[in-house]
């Protein structure tokens, strides 16, 4: 054990030298309990500056006592703050509180203690950081950019394989996938701290290839409920939370620019399925498509699970248990509300703006329009099916530099949560505005400026649930908790929207109301939260 000297540092109070309590273990704490201690003379030159766990590491101090002290980062801190030096003693309370942290410790002194001394900070950048990023977009591409492209699949199973279903029915099939896609960080995250990211990752990537492949297979309604929606969901959701939890373990100050490379893949993938639709399954048929289909999610997602890999500095094998103390943080609670609301209406859009080419020679022959509404462009619009086509696509295109620009001045300028608000609050306007297009080119402005918009709040999102966690052994269970209130969101927002559809004779108003007050409402809890966590001050946040 090194004898370099430091001081360790306790609310302003330093305590002994670094040498006396190096591995900071029970049996150092239960002697220096015991005795008072003598403020040591304070040398600049001999002691140092410890503003993060890698400078501890070095010292030797154990990943125990680092982790116990993180938990107490707010009043046992590592950081040196201005303390006026002379004091002899301890106070009572300071005393305590170094008890408290001793009786941590102890619970696990049995524990063997895990060198770290090759502990390092994320990387931030550097090619295999940036190589994450990639695989990480050719996991959205497949998880987020297929679901992107459900509204393909919703228009053709109401006009040609399921015509007796309900679009609220149908609709189902597309939110389970979602919902399972977030809810599923519930499970992944406690399985990713205890070392199982091979059977999340490998494990989720196989299921979505093989649900895709069985898809191809259905011809009712409950069958494609079981697998394009829930063994589809449940692939997604392994690959997704893993993938993207492994990604920020490699970013700190350009996370925003690392997962808005990463969410862009839904952009890319919304673009990329519906063109193989299009041009394929009035061709080869709807099982062959979807086979197609499932060799690109099959090819792309080989480089990913090449590439992507645990940091072994980064790699957790504690236990992950629930943060009840996520329930008393105000500003983390009103951000949940604004996710939840906001992603109850943000898929609205997606789903139900844009039909797919249906040919005449394919219309089922009982076709009843107020039950069987494709979406928004051919019922209501009456366009040709080429030009309703375009509106999803053109959607999705430009969707994919609203992933980039607000992550660019999200880490440029002024923060995750800064920029997540005023794009969501402009999501809203555009569904509002949606309510009164009454021609093709204003419908297709609105769809571009709405896939633009909500770009900033698919992008975002995790950058920002990421900057309310405490500290980083909290961050997982955090992101998992609010993951599992947005797959809530994601499950019934869009049959919620398909009834209102139904219950309005085919009229989309009453959907498009609900679909612009929920992003409005969660836009504006958001805003709460922002101001609840740093005032109205100009600030990074």
């Amino acid at each position: 054990m090194s004898t370099r000297k430091s001081t360790f540092i306790s609310q302003g109070v330093y305590i002994a030298d670094i040498e006396s309590i190096a591995s900071f273990g029970s049996s150092e704490l239960n002697g220096a309990i015991d005795r008072p201690f003598p403020v040591p003379q304070y040398d600049p030159q001999s002691s140092l500056d410890i503003p993060n766990n890698a400078k501890c590491i070095a010292l030797g101090i154990s990943e125990q006592c680092i982790e116990k002290a993180d938990k107490r980062r707010s009043r046992l801190s590592f950081t040196p703050s201005v303390f006026q030096i002379g004091t002899e003693i301890l106070s009572t309370e300071q005393t305590k509180e170094l008890e408290r942290l001793k009786d941590d410790i102890s619970e696990d002194s049995e524990t063997p203690q895990k060198s770290l001394a090759g502990y390092t900070e994320p990387p931030d950048g550097g090619a295999m950081a940036w190589a994450h990023t990639v695989a990480g977009h050719l996991v959205v591409f497949n998880a987020q950019g297929l679901n992107m492209s459900y509204g393909i699949f919703q228009a053709y199973y109401q006009n040609v394989m399921l015509p007796t279903n309900s679009p609220a029915q149908i609709a189902w099939i597309g939110s389970f996938q979602i919902f399972l896609l977030f809810f599923m960080s519930i499970i992944v995250s406690p399985l990713l701290d205890k070392g199982y990211f091979r059977l999340c990752f490998n494990g989720g990537s196989g299921i979505l290839v093989m649900s895709v492949v069985m898809t191809s297979f259905c011809t009712q309604w409950w069958q494609l409920l079981v697998i394009q929606g829930i063994l589809t969901g449940i692939g997604m959701g392994l690959a997704f939370g893993s993938g993207v939890i492994i990604l920020m373990s490699y970013f700190s100050k350009r996370i925003g620019v690392a997962t808005g490379i990463a969410a862009a893949g839904s952009s890319t993938g919304g673009i990329f399925f519906p063109l193989i639709a299009e041009k394929l399954i009035f061709n080869i048929g709807y099982a062959w498509t979807v086979r197609v289909m499932a060799l690109v999610v099959l090819l792309t997602l080989i480089p990913a699970n090449i590439i992507a890999r645990e940091r072994p500095s980064h790699k957790s094998r504690r236990q992950t248990t629930m943060d009840w103390s996520a329930f008393h943080d105000i500003p983390y609670l009103l951000m949940m509300a604004g996710m939840f609301f906001s992603f109850l209406g943000i898929y609205f859009g997606f789903y139900y703006v844009s039909p797919f080419p249906i040919h005449a020679s394919h219309a089922p022959v009982r076709f009843n329009r107020a039950l069987q509404i494709a979406t928004f462009g051919e019922a209501v619009l009456l366009l040709s099916p080429s030009d309703s086509t375009s509106l999803l696509i053109a959607m999705n295109a430009a969707n994919f530099p609203g992933r980039f620009l607000p992550a660019l001045i999200s880490d440029a300028c002024i923060g995750p949560l800064n920029t997540i608000v005023p794009a969501t609050f402009l999501a809203a306007m555009q569904i509002f505005i949606w309510i009164g297009s009454t021609t093709h080119n204003s419908l297709l402005v609105i769809a571009c400026l709405y896939g633009f918009s909500a770009a900033g709040l698919q992008s975002l999102y995790s950058a920002t649930i990421f900057s309310f966690a405490p500290d980083a052994s909290k961050v997982g269970i955090r992101m998992a908790m609010v993951f599992v209130v947005i797959g809530v969101a994601c499950l019934t927002g869009a049959p919620i929207g398909g009834a209102l559809i139904a219950s309005d004779g085919g009229g989309y108003f009453y959907a498009q109301l609900f679909a612009g007050c929920s992003i409005l409402l969660g836009a504006t809890f958001l805003l709460a939260a922002r101001v609840v966590k740093s005032g109205w001050l100009p600030q990074r946040v």
